[in-house]
C-alpha cells in the first residue's frame, strides 16, 4: 500500500495487522475469531438436536447428510482458527504447545479451556473422518459440503501436518470423484471479472465460501487500494493466462480480480487446482517425482495460451520437482487464505522465507518462525477465561 492509503484508509487494528503488530488489537472485533465460532455455535446446535431425533431407513440418509455437514463446517472453521491462533503444526514436535479453546456442545455454559495443539488437529481430523462416511459423493449445492469437499479438506489438514501419505490419499480420493479443471482459454480476461457467475457455476470449485469482507486488492472496489506484488506478477511466464485472467493494469501497479467468486469478494474456498497441487506436492515429497510432474503439468496446460506450444516441466530429483510446485502453489492459489499457512509450515523445514513493508520509509518485517505468524487471542476472550494461556508474540 501506498504512504497515503495506509494513513488514510485502514482503521488502527488493521494497519497493526499489516505491520504484523505484537499487540495489534485496539478494541475493535476480531472477526476472525468470532465468525468462526459462530459458525461452530451453529454446527453445535444441529449436532445436539440430531440426538434427540430418531429416524427410520427411510430417512436416514437425510439424517447422515445433515449430520455429515455440520462436522464439516465445525471442522472448517477449527482449522481456518488454528492456522491463526495457534502455533505452526510440527511433525513430532507438538508436545507443550496449545491449541484452541474447544466447543464441542451449544449449551453456552460449557466449561471452557484451551486444548493442546494436538487435540485440535485430532478434532478436526475426527469430524472430517465421521463426515465423509456420512456424505454424498455429489455435489449439487456447493456453498453445502459433499464427500469430495471432505476428502479435500482432509487432504489440506494432513499437508499442513507434514503427513504426506495421508495428504496424497485423501487429495486423490478427491479428484478420483471430481478431477474437472477450468481451461482458462475459454476465460475472457478483458471481463472486470472474468469468472462470471459465481465459484457455484465453475466445475473446478468443489466447496464454495469466501472471506468474510472485502479484500484491500479488490477490483474496482476501491481502486486506490493495495497492489499486487510486482515480483511476483512478474514471475508468470507471458503465455501464462493467469497473468491476463488474475490481474488488471491501474496507474499505480496491478490489482487481483481473479477470483473465483466472479466478485469482489475473495473467494476462500475448496477447489481442484489446490488438490491437484496438494497430490503432486506430497508425491513429490513421497519421491514419485513422475506422478508430482504429471499433476503439475495437467494444471500448467489448463492455464496455457492453446496458440502457443506447451513445454512440460521436468525434474532430475524429488526436490527439483517439489520447488516447482511450490512455486506453482504461490502462482495458482494466490489470495486464497493459503500463503500464511504455506509460510509456517514451510519456515518450519528451514526455506528461510522472510516477507516485508515498507510505511513510512521504516521496514518492517516478518522473519522465518518468529512468534507473530500466531495471533494473540483475543482480549475480550483472555478477560472472561484469566487462566487460558495467552500465545507468545
Amino acid at each position: 500500500m501506498t504512504d497515503a492509503d495506509f494513513s488514510g484508509t485502514l482503521q488502527p487494528q488493521i494497519q497493526n495487522y499489516y505491520l504484523w503488530a505484537a499487540k495489534p488489537y485496539v478494541g475493535d472485533a476480531v472477526y476472525d475469531w468470532d465468525y468462526p465460532y459462530l459458525v461452530i455455535f451453529s454446527a453445535n446446535v444441529v449436532l445436539n438436536g440430531l440426538e434427540d431425533i430418531s429416524f427410520t431407513s427411510v430417512d436416514k440418509r437425510q439424517y447422515n447428510t445433515v449430520k455429515g455437514q455440520a462436522l464439516f463446517h465445525r471442522a472448517h472453521a477449527y482449522f481456518q482458527l488454528a492456522q491463526i491462533f495457534a502455533p505452526p503444526y510440527h511433525k513430532g514436535n507438538v508436545t507443550g504447545k496449545w491449541g484452541l479453546p474447544l466447543r464441542l456442545e451449544a449449551d453456552l455454559n460449557e466449561p471452557i479451556k484451551r486444548a493442546t495443539l494436538q487435540e485440535t488437529y485430532n478434532l478436526i481430523l475426527s469430524d472430517l473422518s465421521t463426515a465423509k462416511d456420512l456424505l454424498t459423493d455429489d455435489v449439487q449445492v456447493k456453498t453445502r459440503p459433499s464427500k469430495p469437499a471432505t476428502f479435500a479438506l482432509l487432504a489440506r489438514t494432513y499437508l499442513i501436518m507434514q503427513e504426506y501419505e495421508s495428504a496424497y490419499a485423501y487429495a486423490d480420493s478427491c479428484l478420483q470423484l471430481m478431477g474437472n479443471l477450468l481451461n482458462y482459454n475459454e476465460v475472457n480476461s478483458e471481463l472486470p471479472y472474468p469468472f462470471v457467475g459465481g465459484s457455484q457455476e465453475h466445475s473446478e470449485v468443489i466447496f464454495s465460501c469466501n472471506m468474510i469482507s472485502r479484500p484491500l486488492m479488490s477490483y474496482p472496489f476501491r481502486p486506490t487500494f493495495a497492489r499486487v506484488d510486482s515480483v511476483l506478477y512478474a514471475s508468470y511466464d507471458e503465455y501464462d493466462l493467469r497473468k491476463k485472467v488474475f490481474f488488471n493494469q491501474e496507474q499505480n501497479g496491478m490489482s487481483f480480480k481473479g477470483s473465483y467468486d466472479g466478485r469482489e469478494y475473495n473467494f476462500a474456498g475448496l477447489a481442484n487446482d489446490e488438490v491437484y497441487l496438494i497430490r503432486a506436492e506430497a508425491a513429490a515429497r513421497l519421491g514419485n517425482t513422475g506422478q508430482a510432474l504429471s499433476d503439475l503439468n495437467r494444471l500448467k496446460v489448463a492455464r496455457w495460451d492453446k496458440n502457443v506450444a506447451f513445454q512440460p516441466y521436468t525434474a532430475s530429483t524429488p526436490e527439483e520437482t517439489l520447488a516447482q510446485v511450490l512455486e506453482e502453489r504461490k502462482k495458482e492459489l494466490l489470495f486464497r487464505g493459503l500463503r500464511w499457512s504455506d509460510l509456517r509450515r514451510l519456515n518450519l523445514e528451514g526455506r528461510a522465507i522472510s516477507i516485508e513493508r515498507v510505511v513510512g520509509g521504516e521496514t518492517y518485517r516478518l522473519l522465518p518462525n518468529d512468534p507473530r505468524y500466531t495471533y494473540p487471542i483475543p482480549n475480550e476472550v483472555i478477560a472472561f477465561h484469566p487462566d487460558m494461556p495467552q500465545n507468545e508474540r
